[in-house]
């Protein structure tokens, strides 16, 4: 775990690719949600912030690895009743730094590709897209799960009954074709 003096800083706003590797530099530090635009874009607002530690570094196999965590709580819509949820999010990462989609393809599963062959990186994009990817793809609030499972439990919504699923093959246009195709041939 991160200790939390180092997140009393503003995330670097950018850092030297080769420097940063060769030194195996380490940055920790925090970024407002405001500062994120198409994380912004997914919450019901952007107030507080992302705390973060990347660490880059060349791997036994010398590709630039960047190692990451991140943290955040954001406020989300709620799925089920459209109100504010508020959701934690919390990220484990590992990245190579490639700069060619043919390089990206021949990278180990484990290993994720940011590319680039800038010789700046901006951490803030960085962090914001691996934010992106660890959101849930729907969020509710714990109440509402709850509604959920009740009225599947309780009212059978959601599943089809043997009834209705008759009535719908009832209504099938094509069915008049099926009785056909099995009736004897009288030519």
């Amino acid at each position: 775990m991160v200790e939390t003096l180092e997140f009393a800083s503003p995330m670097l706003p950018f850092v030297d690719a080769r420097k940063a590797f060769r030194h195996e530099q380490r940055i920790a530090g925090y970024l407002p949600l405001a500062s994120l635009k198409n994380l912004s874009a997914m919450l019901t607002d952007n107030e507080g912030k992302i705390e973060a530690v990347l660490t880059f570094r060349f791997d036994q196999d010398r590709r630039r690895r960047i190692d990451g965590e991140l943290w955040a709580t954001v406020n989300v819509q709620c799925q089920r009743c459209l109100e504010p949820v508020q959701i934690s999010l919390g990220e484990q990462f590992e990245l190579a730094v490639v700069s060619t989609e043919a390089m990206a393809k021949n990278l180990p599963a484990s290993l994720d590709p940011w590319l680039s062959d800038a010789e700046t990186l901006i951490p803030a994009d960085i962090i914001e897209e691996q934010l992106i990817l660890c959101m849930p793809i729907v969020s509710t609030h714990s109440e509402c799960n709850a509604a959920i499972v009740h009225d599947v439990l309780e009212k059978g919504v959601g599943i089809e009954h043997s009834e209705q699923i008759e009535k719908k093959q009832e209504k099938n246009p094509f069915s008049v074709l099926a009785t056909l195709k099995n009736k004897p041939d009288t030519h």
